[in-house]
């Protein structure tokens, strides 16, 4: 049986070991934990999450392009396939994002964000204003 001092001992010493994976978890934001997946050079899809609406899945076509794929803020997003049954992920919902407009209809630029026009688009740092909606928080 340990002594009450070994034991506070070993407690502390777990506390320590395991203190670093804790802060690390916690410091990973909301953003990274949204799937997206690459169709190709241009496309990608942000599969739906958590009852997701329209603002989560402009956040998540920023986080793709700035994050993950280390893209100017100022790059054109544009909205290729409505929010349908996932290209990507079977039994899931997503909307196809794209930076190319090619084949795409020329919508006018609204003041409600849509996942249901192809064709309508944000620049990524517009699109990033939605993560702050998404999840209640400044991401920038």
């Amino acid at each position: 049986m340990l002594q009450r001092s070994s034991y506070t001992g070993f407690i502390l010493s777990l506390i320590l070991v395991f203190s670093p994976v804790a802060s690390v978890a916690a410091t990973i934001g909301e953003e990274d934990q949204i799937v997206i997946n690459e169709i190709n050079g241009t496309d990608f899809e942000v599969i739906q999450f958590r009852g997701s609406g329209a603002a989560e899945f402009w956040c998540g076509a920023a986080t793709y392009i700035e994050r993950r794929k280390g893209q100017s803020e100022s790059t054109r997003i544009f909205l290729k396939r409505p929010h349908g049954a996932s290209l990507t992920a079977a039994g899931r919902n997503g909307v196809v994002f794209s930076t190319s407009d090619s084949g795409l209809p020329d919508v006018e630029e609204t003041l409600t964000v849509t996942v249901r026009k192809p064709g309508a688009s944000l620049k990524s740092s517009q699109a990033r204003r939605y993560c702050r909606d998404a999840f209640t928080r400044s991401t920038k």
